[in-house]
């Protein structure tokens, strides 16, 4: 792709743990990018290509029609992005989680843009009544969200949905719980907590008795499906939902998994802390609408993705998984005591 013939991708939230990820494989396909984050998290996650990209900070609820000049497509990511961090200010996750997205793509439609990727996520299919053995949701199946984050999540997705003519189609993407390391790393989730624990604790503690699942996806394969889902047709993809996961894992599997595949390659014993069962969110999703759609198959195994994150513990000694900048719900609530934070809060 010819440097005046790029197509040009804004991606909101391009700096966290996906979209640290995900923008340097943009460049890497021949995509211009342009990224819009409120850098809460800092801007040190994009400082490898920080001369290759437009980086602009700002907050989504007060970027203009202007920030969509030339653009081809938008990778709305920005967003609060855990149970405990929504529900800390569920007034606040409302408005970043869905008006601010209804707002996003609204003026996206207007200045014609062609394809706008929504990040939804599959914890929409938890209600009250989820069984304890889950059965596999599809993307057609009624839901009914119960907490702050997925429920507008959800409200998100129908105000795209709303959007839907015959000049727009946004693609919602129903996200599975992601794992796997990035320059903007998590560890409160699921994979990568088991790992840091693994590896500094010999000791993973187990939820809920070890009994929920989760649908599962690793954030290599994650970035992949994006960019594909810039480039399938839009016929094929447009104003649909997909679940996207790898594979449904009953949370106390995929804690022996860690446990064995350490004791058999790395000679390690871990000990498992089971606690017992209480509420949690449980649920399995269908994955073949996406995985036929896209074409999809893993580009590593977990097994792969474990032991990168193993290696980075080894080798980067600068590098703190303890630090409260790794966990959403902790670091949000330090950016609130701050003077920035206090009036980020105002609405």
């Amino acid at each position: 792709m010819a440097q005046d013939e790029k197509k040009r991708i804004l991606v909101t939230g391009g700096a966290g743990y996906v979209g640290s990820a995900l923008v340097p494989a943009l460049l890497a396909r021949g995509y211009a990018v342009r990224v819009v984050d409120a850098l809460i998290f800092g801007a040190s996650p994009l400082a490898p290509v920080s001369n290759r990209i437009e980086l602009i900070k700002g907050d989504m609820r007060d970027i203009g029609d202007s920030l969509f000049d030339g653009i081809f497509a938008v990778i709305h990511l920005a967003g609060f992005s855990t149970e405990p961090t929504a529900q800390y200010d569920p007034r606040l996750t409302d408005m970043l989680n869905h008006i601010v997205a209804e707002r996003l793509a609204s003026t996206a439609k207007k200045k014609g843009v062609e394809r706008f990727l929504y990040a939804s996520t599959c914890s929409v299919y938890f209600t009250f009544h989820t069984p304890l053995e889950p059965p596999l949701y599809k993307e057609t199946e009624e839901v009914n969200p119960i907490s702050a984050y997925s429920l507008t999540k959800r409200c998100g997705e129908q105000a795209l949905l709303g959007l839907v003519d015959s000049s727009f189609h946004p693609i919602i993407l129903r996200k599975g719980t992601l794992y796997g390391s990035s320059p903007r790393m998590r560890y409160d989730l699921v994979l990568n907590s088991f790992a840091k624990d693994a590896f500094y604790k010999k000791c993973l503690t187990i939820d809920a008795g070890g009994e929920i699942w989760r649908p599962m996806i690793d954030i290599a394969d994650v970035v992949n499906i994006y960019i594909k889902a810039l480039e399938l047709p839009a016929e094929k993809i447009g104003g649909k939902i997909f679940n996207i996961a790898d594979q449904n894992w009953n949370i106390g599997e995929l804690a022996r998994f860690v446990r064995d595949t350490l004791k058999k390659e790395k000679g390690i014993d871990i000990s498992l802390d089971v606690k017992s069962y209480g509420i949690a969110r449980n649920y399995k999703v269908d994955t073949s609408l996406f995985k036929e759609t896209f074409g999809f198959h893993p580009s590593r195994t977990m097994r792969e993705a474990l032991f990168e994150m193993w290696s980075r513990f080894e080798h980067e000694k600068d590098h703190n998984p303890h630090n409260d900048i790794y966990y959403g719900d902790k670091w949000y609530k330090k950016f609130f005591e701050t003077e920035e934070g206090k009036k980020f809060r105002e609405i």
